[in-house]
């Protein structure tokens, strides 16, 4: 099946969440996600990543204990390269055990963009309480 072939309807409001994600506002993806080609270890990496909250961080060793597998933090770096589905499976939120950006697909300079107006919307979000 192409793309061309799917129904518009198959996605729901996604195209409108991620076109509101990217103006900056806080936007969940709890989609669910076709995980048949994903190994199990891939899986559990994954839905930590999903687990990290909007505007927040965390390290490749917490998502590799989170997976279940403390010691697998390259393993899990390497999942998280494979990640088909970015901003849904939020892989940008990983970063290095020092703080310093680390790999990502899309580049370093996305990375740190994503982070920074994620940063910002959380941080807008707070002080409008």
């Amino acid at each position: 099946m192409k793309l061309r072939e799917v129904e518009p309807t198959v996605f729901g409001t996604l195209p409108e969440r991620l076109i509101s994600y990217m103006r900056g506002e806080t936007v969940d993806f709890p989609d669910a996600i076709d995980r048949s080609h994903w190994t199990d270890f891939r899986a559990r990496v994954w839905d930590a990543t999903r687990l990290i909250p909007y505007g927040q961080t965390r390290s490749y060793a917490w998502i590799a204990a989170a997976a279940g597998q403390p010691t697998a933090c390259r393993a899990a770096g390497q999942a998280l390269h494979n990640n088909p589905v970015p901003v849904l499976v939020p892989c940008h939120r990983v970063i290095g055990a020092s703080g310093a950006l680390t790999g990502f697909g899309g580049g370093l300079s996305l990375k740190g963009l994503l982070l920074e107006m994620e940063a910002e919307t959380a941080a807008r979000s707070s002080t409008a309480v």
